[in-house]
């Protein structure tokens, strides 16, 4: 089994805290309950987690769950390739967005108001600055609906998180906005 990024929850969560349960091992690690179970399962046959037995109650058995030796060397592991794999995916979203925000200036655009959320705006904010280009971000919406409160003469183009250019559309039209000053950020 290739250790997954449920694993590396699972072996985090068992890390951090004591966990008696598999319940109590999927709520402190995001994982559902089936996953986990699976997943531990598959931990145990690897000898990165162990079970110890000791009794909380004369009649009755419990388990605590605890990594290995083995267990905390995979977990680092893990977590390196997990974060190197997100810094990737960082890199290739920030230069996908770069490669669209140049194509917004070499089409003669400078005003911009960004449609979603905060942190995407400074996200796009950063690029435009890192990039040093000829764009300007005039305005913020966190949804649609709040350019009516804009004029459009104030922005060249509003960029939109809005995954179809058929939602584009129906904005212009609810807007009564041109579809041209409206893009789609994907």
């Amino acid at each position: 089994m290739e250790l997954s990024e449920k694993a590396l929850k699972i072996l985090d969560a068992l890390d951090g805290q004591e966990v008696f349960t598999q319940r109590q091992l999927a709520e402190h690690s995001g994982v559902s309950l089936a996953s986990v179970n699976y997943t531990l399962k598959k931990l145990l046959e690897k000898g990165l987690v162990k079970i110890r037995n000791f009794r909380k109650n004369p009649r009755k058995i419990s388990y605590m769950y605890l990594l290995t030796p083995k267990g905390i060397e995979a977990k680092s592991r893990l977590a390196a390739r997990f974060v190197m794999a997100k810094l990737r995916e960082y890199n290739s979203l920030r230069t996908a967005l770069a490669e669209k925000l140049t194509i917004i200036e070499k089409k003669g655009h400078a005003r911009i108001i960004f449609v979603g959320p905060q942190m995407l705006k400074e996200f796009v904010d950063s690029i435009i600055k890192e990039r040093n280009l000829k764009l300007v971000l005039v305005g913020h919406c966190n949804n649609w609906q709040d350019l009516k409160n804009i004029h459009p003469e104030l922005f060249d183009v509003a960029l939109l998180l809005d995954d179809n250019s058929e939602g584009v559309k129906k904005v212009g039209k609810a807007l009564r906005i041109s579809s041209e000053k409206l893009l789609p950020l994907w």
